[in-house]
């Protein structure tokens, strides 16, 4: 059988996710020792300051209040888009390791490049036909792919003898 999926991705995903929250948390803490920096001068001035304490506040103010939108900001494209595509990938390779198998025989009939997501994730998919034997009839089978790999090389017209969870594809051995 030649493995397509392998226990490495899992461990590379899982080093893509802690580098992600590593980043994202050094961030919060400039931005934390900053806020902290700036409430703690602002707790020494005066109460009712005029003149030049009066432009200290104001300046305090006109510095923190674009700091503090630009950090919410940043966390939610952070979170929203960036952190989620790599958790919900990391999510998928953790199913993929523990999950229950299936294995299948089918003829492979194409390559299909569009553009597929599943649980957040992209993939890419390969074409085979199958033999329902409750139908008694023939299908076509979409087999997912991750869609930053290469394709397998597969042989058109070939018998395929593969192994999914969750219909994304782990394992192949070509028959014939």
């Amino acid at each position: 059988m030649t493995e397509y999926y392998t226990d490495a991705d899992l461990t590379a995903s899982k080093k893509q996710r802690k580098k992600t929250l590593i980043i994202y948390f050094i961030v919060l803490g400039v931005y934390l020792a900053i806020s902290v920096a700036f409430f703690i001068y602002y707790r020494t001035l005066p109460y009712k300051g005029y003149g030049d304490t009066a432009d200290k506040i104001s300046l305090i103010k006109w510095v923190h209040y674009p700091i503090t939108a630009i950090f919410v900001v940043f966390s939610f494209i952070y979170l929203g888009i960036i952190f989620k595509r790599v958790n919900r990938y990391y999510k998928m390779c953790v199913h993929m390791s523990t999950g229950l198998r299936e294995t299948s025989t089918g003829s492979f009939l194409e390559y299909d490049e569009t553009m597929q997501d599943k649980d957040g994730v992209d993939f890419k998919s390969l074409v085979f036909i199958e033999w329902n034997k409750y139908k008694k009839d023939f299908f076509e089978r979409k087999v997912l792919v991750f869609y930053e790999k290469p394709f397998p090389e597969i042989p058109i017209e070939a018998n395929v003898s593969y192994i999914t969870q969750g219909n994304v594809l782990i394992s192949y051995e070509i028959l014939s």
